[in-house]
């Protein structure tokens, strides 16, 4: 069943991608803080680039599909010694937001994300832990020109069976 809804929810962002009529679309790259609270104890807060990619459904620009790749640049103590790192996180996320003739466009995602981590032990020796869940997360953006916008996000990327882990983004993107 979750392979299943994994692959619906990867499906649907990349259907609408592939849609001919749809020629505008936008590309960013972000500096993302997270906070991952496993649910064994502790927490830390790892920092990751994340490259993003995404198109629009309709004309206004209000409905769209977006998929995100996070590669880690900085770990953070778990506690107790251990030192928690991202290794790569993906997700694919349906967005809706205002129309694109405002200069302040507040918006919403709604999609899968997937984020794999090591946990290296101060005695030597690491453990891998990967995080898979439904996401929801709320943003704006701000437009600087015609094509340039800044992007500042808040996305749950995982909130199941004790483990969160919850991403805080500042991006720069542009529109093509």
């Amino acid at each position: 069943m979750k392979r299943w809804l994994l692959a619906a929810g990867l499906a649907l962002p990349l259907s609408v991608l592939s849609i001919p009529a749809m020629a505008a679309g936008y590309a960013g790259l972000d500096y993302v803080r997270s906070s991952i609270e496993p649910d064994n104890g502790g927490s830390a807060d790892p920092n990751a680039l994340q490259f993003k990619f995404g198109s629009w459904i309709n004309r206004n620009e209000t409905l769209g599909g977006e998929l995100r790749l996070g590669l880690g640049i900085g770990d953070d103590s778990l506690g107790g010694g251990a030192d928690v790192e991202i290794d790569r996180y993906y997700g694919a996320y349906f967005r809706g937001q205002f129309p694109n003739t405002l200069p302040v466009r507040p918006y919403g995602l709604i999609g899968l994300t997937r984020m794999e981590t090591t946990v290296d032990y101060p005695g030597g020796g690491s453990d891998g832990d990967n995080y898979t869940d439904l996401s929801l997360g709320l943003g704006a953006d701000i437009s600087l020109t015609d094509v340039v916008f800044v992007s500042v996000e808040y996305l749950r990327a995982v909130d199941r069976s004790g483990d969160e882990v919850s991403n805080i983004g500042i991006g720069l993107n542009g529109r093509f």
